[in-house]
């Protein structure tokens, strides 16, 4: 049977009879009125117990866990951008070097994994979606809707990217993860499909705290400690896509560890796969 709908008043109501403390009911129904019950809700998963009740747990302290969520989104978000723009500049990059301009057009340049009828008709649709930009406008009317790589790959969102790095040659693929990344192929190849799913979480305003991830990253060989798929695993991965050491520690990482520092009192570490000594593990060395 369907539940029926609440007022924000019986909302506040159920988290004070499942074991929630609440301090100062004007806040809770503000809080309440702003956020989605069943998104904030999500937030108690760590403090719940067998009988559908929670460990007590003060009210200010949930809400302080989804705004440490919140922010931590925004800043991956950030370095999330950037990652997607490096991407699209070193595979187009290579590709219309080796391929030509329009090389990405000809199925025989992929591996025989790679679906090309269906490559075709996810970049007609973007095409499509994206008809009203200048730049798409114009290679349709002027261009004979002819667009070189370098073009095409300002509409791939992030999991065609991570598609497009998986549909190419082994020795093409090796060649691009060992000169620009410096790491292994294979490990470039999971990466990005799991920093697409990193990449639509924080996009779509998913939760993070305590979330296990369901696609696991391939672990590097020198990784200073045990993976978990939380998502201190995936910033760890990240640094390596960030090419400018000085921006990675100054900025970004100064940014989280201010971050952690300020919501430390709410959030626990291991709800976010964060180890001992994160720190220096997550600063860019080289």
């Amino acid at each position: 049977m369907v539940k029926p709908p609440t007022t924000y008043i019986q909302q506040m109501e159920i988290l004070k009879t499942r074991g929630i403390i609440i301090n100062d009911d004007a806040f809770c129904l503000h809080v309440l009125s702003q956020l989605n019950y069943y998104r904030f809700t999500a937030y108690l998963i760590p403090f719940k117990l067998d009988d559908d009740k929670y460990k007590e747990v003060e009210f200010e302290k949930i809400y302080n866990i989804y705004e440490f969520d919140r922010k931590l989104r925004s800043l991956l978000l950030t370095i999330l951008e950037e990652i997607e723009l490096l991407l699209r500049t070193k595979f187009s990059y290579y590709h219309a070097h080796k391929y030509g301009s329009l090389g990405y057009m000809d199925e025989s340049h992929y591996n025989p994994k790679h679906s090309h009828d269906n490559f075709l008709n996810e970049f007609n649709n973007l095409i499509i979606k994206n008809k009203d930009n200048l730049y798409v406008k114009h290679h349709v009317k002027n261009k004979n809707s002819e667009f070189p790589i370098w073009v095409a790959m300002e509409l791939f969102p992030f999991g065609m990217l991570s598609k497009f790095y998986a549909d190419m040659f082994p020795c093409d693929k090796k060649l691009i993860a060992k000169q620009d990344f410096n790491i292994g192929y294979i490990q470039l190849e999971s990466w990005l499909l799991c920093i697409s799913t990193l990449r639509n979480r924080c996009a779509h305003y998913m939760r993070l705290y305590y979330y296990i991830f369901n696609k696991w990253l391939s672990v590097p060989k020198d990784a200073p400690y045990k993976f978990s798929n939380k998502i201190f695993d995936y910033i760890y991965i990240m640094k390596y896509f960030c090419l400018d050491k000085q921006k990675w520690n100054d900025i970004y990482m100064n940014n989280l560890i201010t971050l952690i520092k300020q919501y430390a009192h709410d959030i626990e570490p291991d709800h976010i796969g964060f180890p001992s000594n994160w720190e220096y593990f997550i600063m860019k060395n080289n």
